[in-house]
């Protein structure tokens, strides 16, 4: 009876350090899609406009009114993205967060998407300085 048990209690082992081993080939498989942290190259790109390019990405995606909105005034004053300074002042993390993955905790926007040029353009006014320009 004993060894049985042990014969049973070694293939339990065996079956899960299999199963272990396949979840993370398939989740490393699944990490090398993901775009590299910090990917989008801005060297030589084009001065990005905050009233004419980020402005718009905000308005459309960010601080839309009505329930959809988390950026409207509605989850309090400091994350209202119609405000500039507030905006900017969360520039460094907006730049993370619109670069995580979709399925990524903290991936923005939470509802909805953007394109990958208007990550681009996000990404590259902070790095350009978050200018009110």
């Amino acid at each position: 009876m004993f060894s049985y048990l042990l014969i049973m209690n070694n293939r339990l082992i065996t079956t899960l350090f299999f199963l272990t081993v396949i979840v993370l080939s398939v989740q490393s498989c699944e990490d090398n899609k993901l775009p590299a942290p910090n990917a989008i190259d801005c060297d030589g790109f084009k001065t990005v406009s905050f009233d004419l390019d980020i402005q718009p990405i905000i308005t459309s995606n960010c601080a839309i009114v009505g329930d959809g909105g988390c950026h409207n005034g509605g989850n309090g004053p400091d994350l209202n993205w119609t405000v500039f300074s507030n905006f900017q002042a969360h520039a460094s993390n907006v730049e993370d967060r619109v670069q995580r993955p979709v399925t990524a905790d903290g991936h923005m926007p939470k509802i909805g998407s953007i394109t990958p040029d208007q990550i681009k353009l996000l990404v590259c006014w902070v790095r350009q300085g978050a200018k009110d320009n």
